[in-house]
Parts: structure tokens; C-alpha cells; sequence
């Protein structure tokens, strides 16, 4: 079988393969595939797409382990760059089913091209061989993405958490942390873990909680906005409760007596007023 010779048909189309892979492409307005993206990623396309053309080359290639050293390079490599600029797997997938396509046309003029007679049998191992490849490459492909996806959701959620608990200084060593919205256990368990770091970092001595933004507050998280209070106690900062909005009041009679015992004012205005007088 002319394995060999095909390796080497291939190698000499390569540039011609991702030639034609890109004048494939259409206009889509806002599209990371769009044949009007900028020149920036249509060097990036143009790259990765070689290094997909000869990793594809490479599986014809009796050394098996080329193939997989350069998957796991490629695999790696293309699944960051997707997730880094938001592309949905399903097009990145998409436009690699392209990519068979136009190496399969390739093998066709191969085998039309050949004076030699093919037996059909070793055509079929061509054909298993190309498409089991591009199984394998698949399979890491999305395993890849789906790492640097999650890794990148949680590099975001942590972000949102750090944005989700500001901490305002207001007059010296006193400080407000605004709460907005619902306050369910996550983000309580978030403020227990968070704030005594920040406090002590900036050196609080006097911590409003500002809960005029909070619409719902769960049983649970009234004990551990207890334990948040009970924790900066035992680190030396006072701390108080500002702006329980009536709604929320109503639904504060079961949250234990150690939560009714953390000191209340009124407004933020009336407390900063005795800082100043």
C-alpha cells in the first residue's frame, strides 16, 4: 500500500489545504471564523490550521507517537486559544469537520492521480485512519476546552466575589461593606471567609454592615453574619448593622438571640455624624 507516497502527497498540499480552508470561510459579522476578521486573527487561524494539517499528515505517518505528541501540543494549544477569545465549541468543531473535508478531497485526487491501481481495501484504511484521527483529535480537543472553561469560570467567579464584597473606608479606621441583593449561604460563607482577611489588611477597627441593599436574607445566613460579627469581635473591630429594610425585618424573628444582639443604627449618615462632632 502506498502509504508512504500519500504522506507525501499530503505534505506537498499542506499549504494548499489551509489555503483553500481559509477562502472557505464566509462573511459573519462578529464571528472568529469571519473571512473579514482582522489580519491579527487571521495569522492565528492561518497557524493553528497548519499545525491541524500536519498533525492530520502525521497520522499516516508509521511513528504513531509523532501523532500523539503533536495532539496533545495542538490539543492544548487550539483549546486555549478558543476559550481565551469565547468561542463556542460548536463552531470550533464545525470548522474542523471543514477541515476533513477538504484533506479528504486531497486523498481523493491522490488516489484519481496515481498511475498505479489501489486496492480498495487499503483506500478503506486510509479513510478509517483519517477519521479516527480526527475522533482522537475531538476527544481532546474538548477535554482541553472543557479544562481551560471551567478554569476560566472559576478565575471569573472569583473576580465577582472580590467585586461582590467592596469594603469603603469612612472616616480613618472605620469602614462600610455594602450588601446588594440576596443574601443566600454561598455569599454569606463568602463574607465569613473574605472580610476578617480585608479588615485586617486595611486595618479596621469599626465595620458597618450595610444592608439596606438586601431584598431576602435565609435563616442560615443570619448565623454566619452572626459568626462574621462574632469573628472581627474577637479580632478587636466593633461591628453594627445598618439599614434592614422593613421586608426583611418581618422575617428576622427566628434568627436566634446573638443575631438581635449585634448592635443596629439607623442610617450610615447618623453613625458618621459621630465621627465628625
Amino acid at each position: 500500500m502506498h502509504t508512504k507516497e500519500l504522506y507525501g502527497y499530503l505534505k506537498e498540499h499542506a499549504d494548499q489545504i489551509t489555503e483553500e480552508w481559509m477562502n472557505a470561510r464566509t462573511v459573519q459579522p462578529g464571528s472568529f471564523y469571519s473571512s473579514q476578521a482582522t489580519q491579527e486573527v487571521d495569522r492565528l487561524l492561518r497557524n493553528q490550521h497548519q499545525q491541524t494539517v500536519q498533525l492530520l499528515i502525521s497520522c499516516f505517518h508509521l511513528d504513531e507517537t509523532n501523532f500523539h505528541v503533536r495532539l496533545e501540543q495542538w490539543a492544548q494549544t487550539v483549546a486555549k486559544s478558543r476559550v481565551e477569545n469565547g468561542i463556542a465549541i460548536h463552531e470550533v468543531i464545525k470548522f474542523l469537520q471543514k477541515t476533513r473535508k477538504i484533506v479528504w478531497k486531497y486523498m481523493k485526487q491522490y488516489i484519481h492521480e496515481t498511475e498505479e491501481n489501489l486496492c480498495k481495501v487499503g483506500v478503506a484504511e486510509w479513510s478509517e485512519t483519517l477519521n479516527s484521527s480526527f475522533d482522537e483529535m475531538f476527544l481532546r480537543f474538548t477535554e482541553y476546552y472543557h479544562e481551560y472553561h471551567e478554569k476560566k469560570l472559576s478565575e471569573h467567579q472569583e473576580l465577582i466575589k472580590l467585586l461582590d464584597i467592596p469594603l469603603i473606608k469612612l472616616y480613618n479606621q472605620v469602614s462600610i461593606l455594602p450588601v446588594i441583593g440576596v443574601i443566600n449561604s454561598d455569599r454569606g460563607l463568602s463574607l465569613l471567609n473574605e472580610i476578617p482577611m480585608k479588615c485586617s489588611d486595611n486595618e479596621v477597627e469599626e465595620l458597618i454592615l450595610d444592608l439596606s441593599g438586601v431584598i431576602q436574607i435565609e435563616e442560615a445566613v443570619a448565623f454566619q453574619l452572626t459568626q462574621l460579627v462574632q469573628v472581627l469581635n474577637l479580632m478587636g473591630i466593633n461591628c453594627y448593622i445598618s439599614g434592614i429594610r422593613p421586608e426583611v425585618a418581618k422575617n428576622t424573628s427566628s434568627f436566634g438571640e446573638e443575631f438581635h444582639r449585634i448592635p443596629k443604627i439607623n442610617s450610615i449618615q447618623e453613625r458618621a455624624a459621630t465621627y465628625i462632632s
